[in-house]
């Protein structure tokens, strides 16, 4: 029988496809541990070069998520490692929460919501208006799975999708009834609302610094579900504050849990919740689902669907 590693305990609703093919080691198990596993179930902890050369007979770390960047994949393949990922499990989640942020911080429910708890009846109605969605602009960066299904919500609600993502091509553009912005520039100075929805990169770190924020329309919203990293946070900040931006919806940050510190929290203008976008029960379910059965495969000696490396 298969030993595979876990740093969390998997969703009872997937138990019953590792029965009688595979035992769980962990959560909270000894590191030393790792060396008798055959593979690996991530929610998302790190694992570096160090790491993985304590699992001398891991076979395969199966990524529960679209982000893999806690993962050296580099390294991995250098140990012969295979890792790949589940991409398509939190699509309809996180994009129903990118939503969710966009309607949030379009509508000041978060104003609302505070006011009303505090017995300020209609001061933000007074000083804060919302803006109407129908007949503005949204602008995607990056039409991935997630950006794509966000798009097609948001298109029925009456809204202009522009999306900027080199890999995007005409025909596709054409499916899915979006315009490609020829540049990052040109679709942040014409959007009202910009959503991101990009990788994690060293190309893409604070891809929303102080100077693209400018960039984007005096009043405008800001909503990101991908990875903290793409913002440069005190920009951001800076920018709600001085009210260049009118608000900002955010469920992932650079540095996870949130520090104290963060200028954000003390902000009334941005809608803030703790990288849950794709905790559903459906998504969760598709996410362990997804990663359980490409883990069985290649502990079967098959290729996962969706891998990372090559090894």
């Amino acid at each position: 029988m298969h030993r595979i590693w876990v740093d969390e305990q998997p969703l009872d609703s997937v138990l019953p496809i590792l029965s009688g093919v595979a035992e769980l080691v962990g959560p909270g198990a000894d590191l030393s541990d790792l060396a008798t596993c055959d593979g690996a179930l991530d929610p998302g902890a790190r694992w570096s070069a160090a790491r993985m050369d304590r699992g001398v007979r891991l076979r395969g770390i199966s990524r529960i998520g679209v982000g893999y960047d806690n993962i050296d994949v580099g390294a991995a393949t250098q140990r012969g490692i295979q890792v790949w990922y589940t991409p398509h499990g939190p699509t309809v989640s996180t994009a129903e929460h990118a939503i969710a942020l966009i309607f949030a911080a379009a509508k000041t429910v978060a104003y609302a919501d505070r006011d009303v708890r505090a017995g300020r009846w209609h001061r933000a109605f007074r000083t804060v208006k919302g803006m109407e969605l129908r007949g503005r602009v949204l602008g995607l960066v990056g039409a991935g799975r997630i950006g794509i299904e966000v798009s097609r919500v948001m298109r029925a609600v009456g809204m202009r999708v522009l999306v900027y993502d080199p890999a995007l091509t005409v025909e596709r553009a054409r499916e899915e009834c979006v315009e490609r912005a020829g540049s990052l520039e040109s679709l942040l100075s014409a959007a009202d609302v910009v959503s991101l929805h990009a990788p994690a990169t060293a190309e893409t770190r604070h891809l929303m610094n102080a100077a693209r924020l400018a960039w984007m329309r005096p009043g405008s919203i800001l909503v990101n579900t991908a990875r903290g990293a793409l913002v440069d946070e005190w920009a951001l900040a800076e920018a709600l504050r001085s009210g260049h931006l009118a608000a900002a919806g955010l469920d992932v940050f650079e540095c996870e849990p949130v520090e104290a510190s963060n200028p954000l929290l003390a902000l009334e203008n941005v809608v803030l919740t703790d990288h849950i976008a794709s905790h559903t029960w459906a998504g969760h379910h598709r996410l362990y689902e997804m990663a359980v059965t490409q883990l069985l495969q290649v502990l079967r000696g098959e290729q996962p669907d969706c891998p990372l490396n090559s090894v």
